[in-house]
């Protein structure tokens, strides 16, 4: 069965509007993938700072973590440290280019660089969550396709 273009062009754009919407949720968006063994204990206390997501970005296809966002990093811990959280939780996630399993692993070695810097400067191993929110887009990746520097990313949570 084919569909003439302009009418996946609209199925598209329907999608769009009601995952944006939230009447819909993209599997990958819907789901937190541990691949720890355990889950980010987020409980949203009062504190802004439990509350306030963090961001470090990367290069297209790079899991490397940039100079300037080892500072960032480095604030993060202290933050942590500062407000005794108990775990920091890393949300790895790759862009909307590529298939769902090559994202998530990419998505799952940014979370890794990040963990490792953590580490580096103290923060201990066992109070480090690791999941990836990787992007895919099934039958519509053909034409949903995009490089954002929002995609590359790692979500980083601070936890009680």
């Amino acid at each position: 069965m084919t569909f003439p273009r302009p009418a996946l062009a609209a199925a598209a754009l329907a999608f769009v509007i009601a995952a944006l919407a939230g009447i819909i949720t993209p599997a990958s968006a819907a789901n937190e993938v541990y691949t720890t063994g355990v889950r980010c204990n987020n409980k949203q206390t009062s504190s802004a700072e439990f509350k306030q997501d963090r961001y470090v970005y990367f290069d297209t296809n790079s899991s490397r973590v940039r100079e300037d966002d080892k500072a960032k990093i480095a604030r993060i811990v202290d933050i942590a440290k500062g407000h005794q959280a108990q775990q920091i939780c890393l949300f790895g996630k790759a862009s909307k280019v590529g298939g769902a399993a090559s994202n998530a692993n990419l998505g799952r070695k940014r979370a890794v660089n990040v963990a490792r810097e953590l580490e580096r400067l103290g923060w201990p191993r066992s109070r480090i969550v690791i999941g990836t929110e990787g992007e895919a887009w099934g039958w519509l990746e053909d034409m949903l396709t995009s490089d954002s520097e929002d995609d590359r990313r790692v979500l980083i949570r601070l936890s009680q």
